[in-house]
């Protein structure tokens, strides 16, 4: 068995330069999703991810040194998915995203569940569920994107940075918390809750 690769606290994929502050802003393009402005990018994305083409590279780059990086910061892979999820609402993205996306991060920021959990929750509703409630977007996330976090630099600045962009995004939803707690309750029962929490091994999450 080859020896496993040592962690080291820079990540080990190049990280994008920040926008220069003085760039023309005609040079920049907007992500339809979170608002965030980067210079023009041919990278491929989905139409269905409401995101721009540098907005989603952007994105690539976080779940790459999330993955090289799995011990320091693996944990955060899912609420990493659901903050960009929840950051890029919009009509043409599947019914299904914004809720699994709101409700994984009250689970993980209100009640302390943990990534796994998270997930488990997210395949029970799938298979449980076929209709998904329509939560009205705010006007704005702020400035923490995926771009910031792709530029975090070391593995302990990307779990603050996540932790921090994911609690920034969901009180951009702050509006909606009400009726997604509420959808939370009554889509997981107690006893779905329960069993969920102890398949994952209690489930809950360990701050960065």
């Amino acid at each position: 068995m080859p020896a496993a690769r040592p962690l080291t606290a820079e990540p080990a994929i190049p990280h994008p330069p920040p926008v220069a502050p003085g760039a023309d802003p005609e040079t920049l393009e907007p992500c339809p999703g979170c608002g965030v402005r980067l210079p023009a990018s041919t990278w491929p994305v989905d139409r269905r991810r409401n995101a721009s083409p540098a907005c989603w590279e952007r994105y690539t780059l976080v779940l790459a040194h999330e993955a090289e990086n799995i011990i320091a910061v693996g944990r955060l892979h899912q609420l990493t998915v659901d903050t960009y999820a929840a950051q890029h609402p919009g009509p043409n993205v599947p019914a299904i995203a914004v809720p699994f996306a709101l409700v994984g991060l009250h689970l993980t920021l209100d009640e302390g569940w943990s990534g796994l959990a998270v997930r488990g929750a997210h395949g029970w509703l799938a298979e449980h569920h076929r209709s998904w409630p329509a939560f009205e977007p705010p006007d704005g996330f702020g400035a923490l994107t995926a771009d910031r976090v792709a530029r975090a630099g070391s593995a302990e600045a990307h779990a603050h940075l996540v932790e921090s962009w994911a609690t920034a995004t969901w009180a951009a939803w702050a509006a909606q918390h009400s009726r997604v707690r509420a959808w939370s309750l009554e889509a997981l029962p107690p006893d779905v809750r329960a069993r969920l929490l102890v398949d994952s091994g209690r489930g809950i999450r360990q701050r960065a």
